[in-house]
């Protein structure tokens, strides 16, 4: 046999003629490999790439503005083949999207900021690049060779994992996976982003003009897909290629287990009452399975209880599923498995069922009478290893035959001394069958066993083997086998017990739990716990033991794998609750006994009228149901047949003629469905893509976005099922047909006395108050929502990348959401934000909605703020006198413009700086006061309407007739560059601030202290230039109005503000004194920390690189200590050494990006309120208050269609069976709402306009 290892490339063939066969000698063959081209066809050739070109494109692009306008269209940074090029190709898109000039010192001193410009050569490489150019104008030829050598290149890296997969392939890996994953490959190269082409007017107006006369020759019918509904119609003219159509209703409800019922998860056991979206359960498969929605709490529910042969009782509700197998599936499988009857494939298999269709099947209807139902149970926990502090299968024997009360055991098996030993510890005999074991002093007393024996968490929820080992010991010691070939474990302990039971079930095996009287010691000790359970695996070390078993198990073969549902019996109602979750099954483990059971139509209207009434072709890519289930639905909705009766093969002689009569139009029309799990955004486009070259497709439609998985990491569910919204729509765009997403609303509804949905029921949209001030990053004030909403603007403004960085973005829109419940959240650092309960918040482990937040979590707000895009500066006199006078200054109405100061210094400054404004300040001292005032006086008589200049200034700014709390610094303080602001800091300070070093605690001590809240807000915002972190605090005062003092804290942060703001006068002085003693103190690094949640993940990096914690504390240069480490949240820069240490990229990120992670100390309900919400595209965040935010994901979609049932909300509705079609948005034309019938034992609505 001749491999890929005996191929050799030595022989070639001349240039332009094909390769000959080789000439075989012997036993094997030596085969030259050779191109189409005569060429060697190596691994060790170079990728396709042309330096040249591309150093004339960054060369071109720092010369010219123009040239980087005409690159941007046809290249991405990864095109590039140098990584260095990759660099400066990002740096100088940075710099271009925020305004700034590109040019080789700009790119120089950003990349130098980056930490990059040594990797990519120094500055004398930028200059290298200019002088390489021959021309900046030719820059856009240039990117096109980039870009055709990038195509090339990935190209050959595709060509290289499918030669790759084709070996895995040969190697017995599923073929229809290699292909599949094949074929991505190849559309990954294609996947190129291309620009439209610029259309002129006049080539535009004869398509358009074709188009409205084809509308008018109909009678105005629009040549969009018609939906099945006339009056939607007349309203839309049906869906038009380019659209996006979001088609909302709320969850349906039911498929519910009672709130008690225990759920495994990875970690441990949460409840259904206690779980939540983004947690994680576990699948049939034994894997973790994340939660991706989950209903509120429902009551008045029909409720059972679900009694298995292993006694295991589950309450659910009548609608709740489970995947059961029959007598008839049973039976279909063991025929085709002994071929009986000439079976070779199975007929009948498991069903999803509801626990009502269980209870009115749950015998069979025979003579006998047996059981019908039976649920299989789950695989082995598949769950990483974990870092134990004793090995598993000692633990095992010492929690079976240990003493309590130290490291001792008892035991007449000399094997199990030997096993002992074997893993690594010294075994001490003591005599009369007893033994030491020499572990570290505090082993078992940090497990938390001693005196309580028990199995910790992290043993239950350790890997396979772990879990496999820690039986063995249990079982070699306090384990027997049974005559039938069973294993039983006896046990006096109950805790011990109950966590055994949990081990055993967690391997997969079916385990019954029993009791006896025993005579013991106490009455605690005189019941007996028997588990027992049934399997062909070796369970045991002890070779005696595993012989037993052996030989008894080959006698009596049984069923170890399935639980027979032994009874079905209505109970009173209780709360109940659902979960969905993301694996392809639907499936999650629950109860004790870790048993599998199942999670939770216009769309499909739409679809039958596409492609069954007007023959055009339609796909359903379905996230949720089976192709199976959308099949009975559609045969149920044409041929007019009950649903329940198809599902219960209840179908009359009536029935199957109608559905006769149906199959062939129904079997001809062009609609195709694709009900593949995990479909990731690219494998739909794909598919699409596929579909529109050879069927001509013309709508599309997703069951339901919120199921999407983008096949990729992210760093949030918010923002991925954002980016599908987007994607969704260039979808829609790209092959010119209309896109239906099927989406989920929240809760709203049932939390309003009107149930009617509105707009801001999307699920992923939250909403924020009208008063919401948003950062922006063009002139760096804050603008409300009410201010954006009113003047229609869309400013650029700050948003967090996805290495949370402070980026500037355009916010494209903002809206109104209605009125709903708001929340005020305050932080730690004194920053307050109301929003509903649904609103994203950037958290560590991504974005939260502000209803699953809890005191104590930490959010991301930003911890510097960059200049604005467009700095304005001021005249400096105008600096200081605006520091001044709002915090020292009077300037109400009808009054004169004063200052006081006890500060020479202060007193200089206002004098000197009022002579811009023409004005001569007059001093008035006040002894009795120890202090003196300044009077502003007009330079001129103030007749025939003129001001003082300095009042109208202040006027200008918004401050004229303000009293001291309701003080602000005003939008032009924001807009000037760095230093103006270190300015106005300095003799803002000088007025009501205060720094002084605290001798007797050993710190400095400096704030700021105003009766205006916003003021001291403002102040915050403007120390984020500097990167200074502050934190507000009330300061009340009996009698007085409430005061607020800003904190600046940590010696870090005070001596940034010390030296490069200071301030200005006599407490410059004392700021000296303070800075030099901050010089010599070493700073509390814990004040600026990443939430402890991140040692999970270096957890999970330390396993992947098999590095022991004591070999991680040593790369750190720290003592091991433990588990200590991993209880406190580590500083940015502990962080930072981490990240050194293991190489990883992700965590050096989350040690030096642009966030601090605030604390949640408050959240408080502020009642109903009007709403609001705003689009920024890309990143899909924003600043709000200081603190970061997610926008809405509903701005993509052209049109949204919310689904209103009244008579879901109460049965006896005088509207029964009708639904409504609310056109809540509808870029194109007018809102409306459509009512139709809805049929639901027909799986249909149907349109009343037709009769």
């Amino acid at each position: 046999m001749v491999g890929p290892a005996r191929y050799k490339t030595s022989d070639r063939a001349p240039r332009g003629q094909a390769a000959r066969h080789p000439e075989t000698h012997g036993g094997g063959g030596a085969v030259a490999l050779v191109d189409d081209r005569g060429a060697e066809s190596g691994f060790e050739r170079q990728p396709p790439q042309d330096l040249a070109a591309e150093q004339s494109v960054l060369g071109g692009m720092l010369l010219s503005k123009d040239a980087i306008a005409d690159v941007i269209e046809a290249l991405s940074p990864s095109d590039f083949y140098r990584p260095a090029h990759q660099a400066i190709y990002d740096c100088i898109l940075d710099l271009y999207g925020r305004g700034e000039p590109a040019d080789p010192i700009t790119i120089s001193a950003e990349l130098e900021r980056k930490g990059e410009l040594l990797r990519i050569g120094g500055a004398p490489y930028l200059h290298t690049l200019i002088a390489t150019v021959p021309t900046a104008a030719n820059a856009g030829y240039y990117a096109e060779i980039v870009s055709e050598k990038a195509v090339l290149r990935r190209l050959v890296e595709a060509g290289t994992r499918i030669v790759q997969l084709g070996y895995n392939g040969a190697e017995g890996a599923d073929v229809d996976e290699v292909v599949d994953r094949a074929q991505a490959a190849i559309y990954e190269v294609t996947e190129r982003r291309t620009s439209e082409d610029y259309v002129a007017l006049e080539e535009l107006l004869q398509p358009t003009m074709d188009e409205i006369d084809a509308i008018a020759s109909r009678g105005g019918s629009s040549l969009g897909v018609p939906t099945g509904f006339v009056d939607l119609d007349e309203v839309t003219n049906g869906l038009h290629p380019g659209q996006m159509i979001i088609v909302a209703a709320r969850p349906g409800v039911g498929k519910a287990l009672a709130l008690d019922t225990p759920l495994p998860t990875p970690s441990g056991w949460t409840t259904m009452g206690e779980v939540g979206v983004g947690d994680t359960l576990i699948d049939a498969d034994g894997r973790p399975t994340t939660v991706v929605a989950a209903t509120e709490v429902m009551t008045g529910r029909p409720c059972y209880e679900v009694e298995f042969s292993d006694g295991t009782v589950i309450v659910a509700d009548a609608e709740h599923q489970w995947l059961t197998e029959t007598r008839a599936s049973r039976r279909s499988a063991q025929q085709a498995a002994t071929g009986y009857n000439g079976y070779r494939n199975q007929r009948t298999f498991a069903e999803v069922r509801t626990t009502e269709d269980i209870a009115a099947t749950l015998r069979c209807a025979t003579a006998d009478r047996r059981l019908n139902h039976s649920v299989n149970g789950c695989r082995p926990l598949d769950l990483p290893d974990r870092e134990l502090a004793l090995a598993p299968y000692v633990l095992g024997v010492w929690l079976g035959d240990g003493h309590s009360a130290g490291a001792r055991f008892t035991t007449a098996d000399p094997e199990i001394v030997w096993h002992v030993e074997a893993e690594g510890f010294d075994v001490v005999p003591h005599g009369n069958l007893l033994y030491g074991i020499r572990l570290p002093a505090p082993v078992l007393r940090t497990l938390g066993v001693l005196g309580d024996k028990h199995i910790p968490v992290e043993y239950l929820r350790a890997s396979e083997p772990q879990r496999r080992a820690l039986l063995a010991g249990l079982l070699d010691t306090d384990g027997t086998v049974l005559p039938s070939g069973s294993v039983q474990f006896a046990v006096t302990n109950r805790r011990l017990a109950e966590d055994t039971y949990d081990l055993v079930v967690g391997l997969g095996y079916r385990c019954s739990l029993t009791t006896k009287r025993v005579k013991g010691r106490s009455e605690e000790s005189s019941t007996a716990y028997l588990l027992t359970f049934t399997t062909q695996d070796d369970v045991f070390r002890l070779e005696r033991k595993r012989l037993v078993h052996k030989e008894r198990n080959t006698r009596t073969p049984r069923m170890t794998g399935s639980r027979f549902i032994v009874d079905v019996r209505a109970i009173p109602s209780v709360p109940v609750r659902c979960v969905e979750v993301d694996n392809p099954d639907h499936l999650y483990l629950a109860s004790r006994s870790m048993i599998p059971t199942h999670n939770s139509t216009l769309g499909l209207d739409f679809a039958r009228s596409c492609s069954v009434k007007h023959g055009m072709t339609s796909v359903i890519f379905s996230l949720e149901m089976s192709r199976t289930e959308i099949v009975m639905r559609m045969l149920s909705a044409e041929a007019r047949i009950r649903l329940g009766d198809m599902r219960g093969g209840r179908m009359s002689d009536d029935d199957w003629t109608r559905l006769a009569r149906r199959m062939s139009e129904i079997s001809e029309a062009p609609l195709f469905v694709d009900d593949s799990p995990n479909m990731t955004m690219m494998e739909i486009r794909a598919k699409a893509r596929r579909l529109k070259q050879r069927n001509d497709l013309r709508l599309i439609i997703l069951d339901y976005m919120q199921l999407m998985s983008s096949g990729k990491r992210v760093e949030s569910r918010q923002q991925e099922v954002s980016e599908f919204s987007r994607n969704l729509k260039l979808l829609a765009k790209e092959l010119e047909v209309p896109v239906v997403a099927i989406s989920q609303l929240n809760r709203g509804p049932e939390q309003r006395t009107d149930k009617r949905p509105m707009l801001s029921d999307l699920r992923e949209s939250g909403c924020l108050t009208l008063n919401t001030r948003v950062l922006r990053a063009d002139n760096g004030t804050e603008a409300t929502l009410g201010e954006l909403l009113d003047s229609g603007e869309q400013p650029v403004v700050w948003s967090l990348d996805e290495r949370l960085r402070m980026v500037p973005r355009p916010m494209t829109r903002v809206f109104s959401s209605g009125v709903k419940e708001v929340f005020r959240l305050r932080l730690a650092s004194g920053r307050e934000v109301e929003a509903t309960a649904n609103h994203p918040f950037q958290t560590i482990d991504g974005w939260v909605p502000l209803g699953e937040l809890g005191v104590g979590d930490r959010l991301a707000v930003p911890r510097t703020v960059p200049e604005p895009l467009q700095p304005t500066p001021m005249p400096d006199a105008e600096v200081i006198m605006l520091g001044h006078l709002i915090g020292d200054g009077s300037f109400v109405r009808r009054q004169p413009i004063r200052y006081a100061s006890t500060d020479e210094a202060n007193l200089r400054a206002v004098t000197e700086a009022a002579t811009h404004f023409g004005v001569t300040a007059v001093r008035d001292d006040h002894a009795a006061a120890r202090c003196t005032s300044l009077r502003l006086p007009a330079p001129y008589h103030l007749t025939r309407g003129r001001r003082n200049p300095i009042a109208a200034w202040l006027d200008e700014l918004g401050l004229f007739g303000l009293r001291s709390h309701e003080k602000f610094v005003p939008p032009a303080v924001f807009s000037l560059a760095r230093d103006q602001v270190g300015l106005f800091l300095r003799h803002l300070w000088a007025t009501d601030g205060s720094v002084r070093w605290d001798d007797k605690a050993g710190q400095a001590r400096i704030y700021y202290a105003s009766t205006s809240r916003r003021l001291v807000e403002d102040v915050a915002r403007l120390l984020l230039r500097f990167g200074v972190l502050s934190r507000i605090k009330r300061a009340p005062k009996s009698g007085y109005r409430d005061g607020w003092h800003l904190y600046v804290y940590g010696a870090e942060n005070q001596l940034i503000f010390l030296d490069e703001i200071g301030v200005h006068g006599l407490r410059g002085l004392s700021a000296q004194v303070a800075a030099e003693q901050l010089r010599g103190i070493a700073g509390n690094t814990n004040l600026d920390t990443v939430p402890r949640e991140i040692w999970q993940q270096v957890r999970g990096i330390l396993a992947a690189q098999r590095m022991t914690h004591r070999e991680f504390a040593a790369a750190m240069g720290s003592r091991f200590c433990g588990s200590t480490m991993w209880k406190h949240a580590p500083s940015r820069s502990r962080l930072a050494r981490a990240a050194a240490v293991l190489d990883d990229a992700d965590l050096d990120l989350l040690a030096t990006n642009d966030v601090f992670w605030d604390e949640v100390v408050e959240m408080v309900s502020l009642g109903e309120q009007p709403v609001y919400d705003a689009t920024v595209p890309g990143t899909h965040n924003f600043v709000a208050d200081g603190i970061a935010v997610h926008n809405s994901l509903e701005q993509d979609a052209d049109m949204v269609i919310l689904i209103n049932r009244p008579d879901a909300w109460e049965r006896d509705d005088p509207r029964a069976g009708e639904a409504d079609l609310i056109l809540a948005k509808h870029r194109a034309g007018p809102t409306s709402t459509v009512t139709v019938a809805h049929q639901l034992h027909y799986s249909r609505f149907a349109d009343l306009a037709q009769g």
